[in-house]
């Protein structure tokens, strides 16, 4: 079947319209303003952590803050922006963790006994007739090993940890605009 570029405009209108009046429809209902903790904020699919916060201690009366005292508050208080913070701290802990593999790793062992000799299960008994004791000791022997290894190519570690410092590049991508975002919400708000 050929259809011509004018049927196809109008299948593509009527799809766009359709399409548009479902999201319309859901856009239309009631809801409180985003100021409210908790709240699923408009266009997400559940409660966003940039909408809560971490409580802090009351202050009595009315406090005026300036732009920059809001901004400040809602940085230090923001739970979306705390999130993104331990997201950055956890991918930096996993790439050092992926460049230990690429380094010597030392093992150190070190050992301690003490033993004694039974000089009379030896059939030691005495010499040029002067008797010897059955046992000599106890005596302490002390032991210590250390052992380096290295891999001298690994191809599935250069690998890990070049993934790892992606994924911190891209946490810290996401943690600057989760604090671009705060800025901008508290700037709205103010």
């Amino acid at each position: 079947m050929r259809l011509s570029y004018g049927r196809f405009c109008v299948f593509l209108l009527a799809g766009v319209l359709t399409g548009g009046t479902g999201t319309s429809r859901a856009q239309t209902g009631t809801t409180s303003g985003p100021g409210v903790p908790g709240q699923a904020i408009p266009g997400t699919n559940g409660v966003s952590p940039f909408a809560g916060s971490v409580p802090a201690q009351p202050v009595p009366g009315i406090l005026a803050l300036s732009l920059r005292d809001a901004i400040d508050r809602g940085l230090k208080q923001n739970l979306g922006l705390l999130l993104s913070n331990s997201e950055v701290r956890a991918a930096r802990g996993e790439r050092w963790e992926q460049l230990s593999a690429l380094l010597p790793h030392v093992a150190a062992e070190p050992f301690l006994s003490d033993s004694k000799i039974n000089l009379a299960e030896l059939g030691l008994t005495s010499l040029n007739g002067v008797r010897i004791p059955p046992a000599l000791g106890p005596f302490s022997y002390f032991d210590a090993r250390a052992s380096v290894t290295q891999t001298l190519f690994d191809w599935k570690s250069i690998n890990a940890t070049r993934a790892a410092g992606q994924n911190l590049t891209s946490a810290g991508y996401t943690f600057k605009d989760a604090r671009d975002l705060v800025v901008l919400a508290v700037g709205y708000a103010y």
